[in-house]
């Protein structure tokens, strides 16, 4: 039987308990870690103004990879938790979401702001890695 399990390198503990100037190491797992600060891209394409009534600032947010996209092979969706397409990461933003996401970590978003009118909806997010 394998075990997908890391084990870890006492060099890389030293190298983390340096860091923390002697401080206990954290947790691991212990929060989730914001990993950038955006927008969701295209709205205007797609109904995210039909959903406008639903988005809420606090919302939690859906995070999927479409790397056969034939705009953008680092694509990744955003979808509200009734699965409802509102957008993508920005192509200029999505390279290191899209390569944790690769690797099998989880990446969740939640809206900061939301401004607009019946023609054009801006949805400001934050973006998570959540550890399990």
């Amino acid at each position: 039987m394998t075990s997908d399990i890391s084990k870890i390198d006492p060099k890389m503990l030293e190298v983390l308990r340096a860091i923390q100037g002697g401080s206990p190491l954290p947790k691991p797992f212990s929060k989730d870690t914001l990993v950038l600060k955006t927008y969701i891209a295209g709205t205007h394409f797609y109904e995210a103004k039909k959903y406008a009534d639903s988005i809420n600032e606090g919302n939690y947010l859906i995070f999927q990879r479409e790397a056969k996209n034939p705009y953008d092979e680092m694509a990744i969706m955003i979808m509200d938790l009734d699965k409802n397409k509102l957008g993508y990461v920005p192509k200029v933003k999505n390279e290191v979401i899209s390569n944790l996401m690769d690797a099998g970590k989880t990446i969740f978003g939640v809206i900061d702001k939301k401004e607009g009118d019946e023609d054009y909806l801006n949805l400001e997010i934050s973006v998570y890695l959540k550890e399990f």
